[in-house]
């Protein structure tokens, strides 16, 4: 199973590598996978800047095809199905979506969640998870009420 494992998260890490046109510092990534539901994004750190960049900005940002991110991004979403089969095969804990941490260094944390992602809101689920990992509070009221509650 580890063996495994270490060969779907070098494909997550080089697949960021491949859709990130800058060199950056770390990257915090969200995905989720399951019935009824998937998705990823991530946010990362350019060297030398604080500010995140979003990774759906990158075609925007850096002239990259639509088409071209959106296949690096099902390419992602691929490994992560791949991770989770992974884990049914073993009879792991079966989780609904996870963060990543990764490191330009190479090294990594995974945080698993095990929350059921059909019951969530996936604008509020977003919202708090770049509360929670990145720090960011929108100015947005609306946001700012999503995060005070999950806060109390």
């Amino acid at each position: 199973m580890e063996l495994k494992l270490n060969n779907i998260y070098q494909k997550v890490a080089d697949n960021l590598k491949e859709m990130i046109q800058e060199d950056w510092r770390e990257i915090y990534l969200y995905a989720e996978v399951g019935e009824g539901s998937q998705t990823t994004y991530f946010f990362y750190y350019p060297k030398g800047s604080d500010e995140p960049i979003y990774s759906h900005d990158i075609p925007e940002l850096f002239e990259v095809s639509e088409q071209s991110y959106l296949v690096l991004l099902d390419k992602q979403l691929e490994c992560f199905r791949e991770l989770l089969d992974v884990f049914i095969e073993n009879k792991q804990e079966i989780w609904t979506s996870l963060t990543l941490h990764l490191g330009h260094d190479g090294k990594f944390e995974i945080d698993y969640g095990y929350e059921d992602i059909l019951t969530v809101d996936p604008y509020e689920q977003q919202v708090i998870w770049e509360y929670k990992y990145l720090g960011i509070i929108s100015e947005d009221e609306y946001d700012k009420k999503i995060i005070k509650k999950f806060l109390s």
